[in-house]
């Protein structure tokens, strides 16, 4: 980790000031790093909460879920000294389900795990700390992850849209641009509550060129029986460079070609 944050930022104490402005751009209200390892170290702390936090951040990036998911692998092979690897979070071997995320161990802290397991498209994430050993980690873990996957659902608000229609751009050099939820618009909910009518409000801004994904152009407004439940940032599915003098002049000759030419 050491090598990790030399090369990141420099030098440790620059990729540590990294780590604690992240952590507080993520809303974690009771984290404090003082190094890149996670050994004990004074006024270096988190919760179990901001630990969900930044497993919810980090399995966005879901090729990092390719790696903790691994079970045993060689770290080395084509070499006369081989390494071989065993997964410290053996649920990943023995939960249905589970594909990463950490555990620790630490005289001040205990067994810990962070871990994450995907079902039925819901993803449960489950946090422990301060454990006496390890396989009291490994239960509590098993545990919370029984009770969640059998006691809630996750419904998909938009049954799997992958755009939620085509918006002129105005000076785009495309025309139009499909606009997608910035985020899952999914609610969970416990498997004894009933589905209620689910509907929802587009409100798109006006669109101008140049757009970048990721940019605001509006909001998803999610009702179930006529009350808001979520509310979604949108953005466009693709960039849209702003047009030159020749995609204008060409759309406008296409446009009175095909009688929809403007003169206002």
């Amino acid at each position: 980790m050491v090598a990790l944050a030399e090369t990141v930022a420099g030098n440790v104490s620059n990729f540590v000031s990294m780590m604690n402005k992240r952590a507080s751009q993520l809303g974690l209200t009771h984290t404090h790093f003082k190094n890149p390892h996670g050994l004990d170290d004074a006024d270096h702390y988190s919760s179990s909460r901001d630990m969900s936090l930044i497993a919810r951040e980090l399995v966005k990036h879901e090729k990092v879920l390719e790696y903790t998911k691994v079970y045993e692998d060689y770290l080395r092979e084509d070499t006369d000294r081989k390494i071989w690897l065993v997964n410290t979070n053996r649920l990943v071997r023995f939960y249905d389900g589970v594909d990463g995320l950490k555990t620790g161990f630490t005289d001040d802290a205990g067994y810990c795990m962070t871990a994450t397991a995907k079902k039925d498209g819901m993803r449960i994430i489950a946090v422990v700390m301060g454990e006496e050993t390890s396989k009291i980690r490994n239960q509590e873990v098993s545990e919370m992850l029984d009770y969640a996957f059998a006691q809630y659902k996750v419904i998909n608000m938009l049954q799997n849209k992958n755009s939620l229609g085509k918006y002129r751009v105005e000076n785009g050099k495309d025309e139009y641009v499909q606009i997608v939820a910035k985020g899952a618009a999914t609610v969970v909910k416990k498997k004894s509550e009933r589905n209620g009518d689910i509907s929802y409000d587009i409100k798109v801004n006006t669109l101008k060129a140049p757009l970048k994904v990721g940019d605001d152009v509006g909001n998803l407004i999610i009702k179930e029986d006529g009350n808001v439940i979520k509310k979604l940032k949108l953005t466009v599915k693709n960039d849209v460079e702003k047009a030159n003098f020749g995609n204008l002049l060409w759309r406008n000759i296409k446009d009175m070609i095909i009688g929809n030419m403007s003169f206002e």
